[in-house]
């Protein structure tokens, strides 16, 4: 190799060790990818519990307050508590052909005195809501919560779970953003991403109501995350979380056992209800959790929204429409759960409309 050869490898090596050197020097300024913790708040401060009112106490149901809106009072009918409602064609349309009773609820003495019945306690159930005698002309709509007319179920209220109420609180969201938007939502025609905007909006506009506000970033996130995602797969989807090894086991058994559960009827989701409050139960103790508020969350919204949609799926507004959904847990259930991780309550309640609206 002569020196003018030599000499020209030599540059042509520096060459390549310069341009080497800039190009690890420029990746080395990337920015790392921002792993954000989704906010999920402590369960005693929703404090929304399905009513403020002290008016006959509070029921426990998918309303923020029964005992506000529709014309709602209480009655005695034939010897139960009941509930009329003037606007029982409103009401009808929030509930559905079933009034979802979510825990026992006790008309004590003083109520029961100033109804003329007995102090009784109603068991949790599905109550029909029908037509007042000569109600179809006025619209007006009545529940008796005659156990022998409804289906009862069991409660899903744990209080020994302190996370419980985030379950409450994504079973009210969801109910009220698909009850208040059901004409916009039909208006985008099934264009997912419109879909996903608005209920980003409309939930966020929700949150901010139970004083549990949302940032303008965690909005633009949820607004732009993709959720187009296998959530049948849920061992995979909770593979891909944020959780430890111990935390992600620990649900993944129980959430295969959870889907081993059919629900096809009352008694079946009684069934379900039941399981799931002693998992709660027993992880509430499992001091080797490593998020224990996230472990406890997801649960509880597993347990609430698999309840919250059978009744949907029976309890539509028109007559004779409502149809079990299938027995295993629906897609649109486990994007719930595997949402509240995500970016917690906000993109666990975009997620599971947004695949509900999408496959109905």
């Amino acid at each position: 190799m002569n020196s003018r050869t030599f000499s020209t490898v030599l540059i042509a090596l520096a060459l390549c060790a310069s341009l080497f050197s800039c190009n690890k020097e420029e990746l080395s300024i990337q920015p790392p990818v921002e792993e954000v913790t989704p906010d999920i708040p402590s369960g005693d401060r929703i404090i929304i519990h399905f009513g403020t009112s002290t008016y006959r106490g509070c029921m426990y149901s998918f309303s923020n307050c029964i005992w506000i809106g529709w014309g709602t009072e209480a009655t005695n009918r034939n010897g139960q508590f009941a509930l009329q409602f003037e606007q029982g064609d409103q009401a009808s349309q929030y509930f559905g052909q079933y009034f979802p009773l979510t825990a026992d609820f006790t008309v004590d003495s003083a109520a029961a005195h100033s109804l003329g019945i007995e102090p009784q306690v109603i068991p949790a159930g599905f109550y029909p809501l029908t037509d007042l005698p000569g109600g179809s002309d006025t619209g007006k709509r009545v529940v008796s919560f005659n156990p022998a007319s409804g289906n009862t179920v069991k409660g899903l209220v744990n209080p020994n779970n302190p996370q419980d109420n985030i379950g409450q609180l994504h079973n009210l969201a969801v109910q009220v953003v698909l009850n208040d938007n059901r004409d916009a939502i039909n208006a985008l025609n099934g264009n997912r991403s419109a879909i996903q905007q608005l209920l980003t909006e409309k939930t966020s506009r929700f949150l901010a109501e139970a004083e549990l506000p949302v940032s303008s970033t965690d909005q633009q996130r949820s607004a732009a995350l993709n959720l187009q995602r296998d959530y049948a797969d849920y061992a995979a989807r909770l593979a891909e979380t944020r959780l430890s090894a111990y935390d992600k086991q620990t649900l993944l058994t129980l959430f295969n056992n959870a889907a081993s559960f059919p629900v096809r009827s009352p008694e079946e989701l009684s069934n379900f209800v039941e399981f799931m409050i002693a998992q709660e139960n027993q992880l509430v103790q499992d001091t080797e959790l490593d998020n224990p508020r996230m472990v406890l969350s997801m649960v509880s919204t597993l347990k609430y929204s698999r309840y919250f949609w059978y009744w949907r799926s029976i309890s539509s507004p028109t007559p004779g429409n409502g149809s079990a959904e299938p027995a295993s847990i629906p897609d649109w259930v486990w994007a719930d759960v595997i949402g509240l991780e995500l970016g917690g309550p906000l993109v666990s309640a975009v997620a599971s409309l947004t695949v509900y609206l999408v496959t109905h």
